[in-house]
C-alpha cells in the first residue's frame, strides 16, 4: 500500500510539471479546459444549454444534525481526486480488490501528444487486466463523464463476464459517443502498452455501451455525478458483468436528486 501511494504522489508531482509546460506551450487563443476542467472552454459550449433550476436555500438533516446546503460548483482536478480518494477509503479492502481507477487529468494529458507516451507507462502500472472494473474519469470540453473498463484481461469468448466499456454522461443532449474516436485510440495503445497478444481487430470489437443514466440539473454538476456513479458502481457491479443483464442498475432512474445531495454533503464533511 505505501509503494503504491508513493508512486501515486510521485505520479501527481510529474502531472503537475507537464501541466505548467502545457500551459506555457498551449497558444494563447485555445482553452487549457482539457487539462485543469475548471475554465470556462473556448469550444462552442453545448453547457450553456442546460435549463437551471431556481435553488433555495434550505437545511437538510444529515445524521441528526442540520447542514446548510452549499452551492453547487464545478469540481476541478484536484478537488475531484480528493473526493475520490475519500470515497475509495470508504470501502472495505475486501470489495476495492475487484476495482482501481486512473488519474483523473490522465484521459486529458494522453490527447496532448507531448505527454501521451509518459501517460501510457503511468497507465502500464495500472493492473488493468488483472481487476473486473477500472473507472477512468474523463474531462474533456469543460465537462466530466466516467469510462468504465470491464473484464478488460478476460478472454473475448467468454460468456459469463462480458470484456466491454461503459461510458456514464450525466448530459447526454451532448452526445456522448462523440469521445468514442479517442477512447478507441486510447484502449488501443493501452493493449500494445501493456503488450498484450490482441490484435487491433480484436481490440476495435470490445462494445461501448451507454446507458441512460441520470442527467444533471444545470452545468456544474458533472463533476459530482461522476464521483456518485463511481460510489453506487463500487456498492452495486456485479462480480461477473455480463451484457446478457445489461444495464443492470444504471439506469435513468437509479437515484434521486435528493440521494445525489445528500452525497454530496456527506463528503464535503468528511475529514
Amino acid at each position: 500500500m505505501e509503494t503504491e501511494m508513493s508512486s501515486r504522489n510521485g505520479n501527481r508531482n510529474q502531472l503537475k510539471k507537464f501541466k505548467i509546460v502545457y500551459f506555457r506551450q498551449r497558444k494563447k487563443t485555445m482553452s487549457v479546459e482539457d487539462v485543469i476542467g475548471n475554465m470556462v472552454s473556448s469550444f462552442p459550449c453545448f453547457l450553456s444549454n442546460v435549463p437551471r433550476r431556481k435553488r433555495t436555500k434550505r437545511k437538510r438533516k444529515l445524521d441528526g444534525e442540520k447542514a446548510v446546503s452549499r452551492p453547487k460548483e464545478k469540481l476541478d482536478s484536484g478537488v475531484f481526486d480528493t473526493y475520490m480518494e475519500k470515497i475509495w477509503k470508504s470501502f472495505s479492502e475486501d470489495r476495492k480488490r475487484s476495482f482501481a481507477y486512473l488519474d483523473s487529468l490522465w484521459f486529458s494529458l494522453y490527447r496532448v501528444a507531448s505527454s501521451k507516451g509518459k501517460v501510457l507507462t503511468w497507465i502500464k502500472k495500472t493492473p488493468i487486466f488483472t481487476k473486473a472494473y477500472v473507472f477512468v474519469p474523463i474531462i474533456c470540453w469543460g465537462h466530466w463523464s466516467l469510462l468504465i473498463f470491464c473484464h478488460f484481461g478476460e478472454n473475448l469468448q467468454s460468456t459469463a463476464r462480458s470484456r466491454c466499456m461503459l461510458l456514464l454522461d450525466s448530459l447526454q443532449k451532448a452526445n456522448p459517443r462523440r469521445l468514442e474516436p479517442e477512447i478507441r485510440r486510447f484502449v488501443l495503445d493501452i493493449f500494445i502498452a501493456g503488450d498484450r497478444p490482441e490484435t487491433a481487430k480484436l481490440i476495435s470489437r470490445i462494445p461501448l455501451l451507454v446507458p441512460k443514466v441520470p442527467q444533471q440539473r444545470d452545468g456544474n454538476e458533472c463533476g459530482n455525478f461522476v464521483l456518485y456513479f463511481i460510489n453506487l458502481f463500487l456498492k452495486h457491479a456485479p462480480d461477473n458483468f455480463s451484457k446478457e443483464g445489461y444495464p443492470y442498475f444504471m439506469k435513468k432512474d437509479w437515484f434521486t436528486y435528493e440521494d445525489l445531495d445528500v452525497f454530496r454533503e456527506r463528503l464535503c464533511s468528511l475529514s
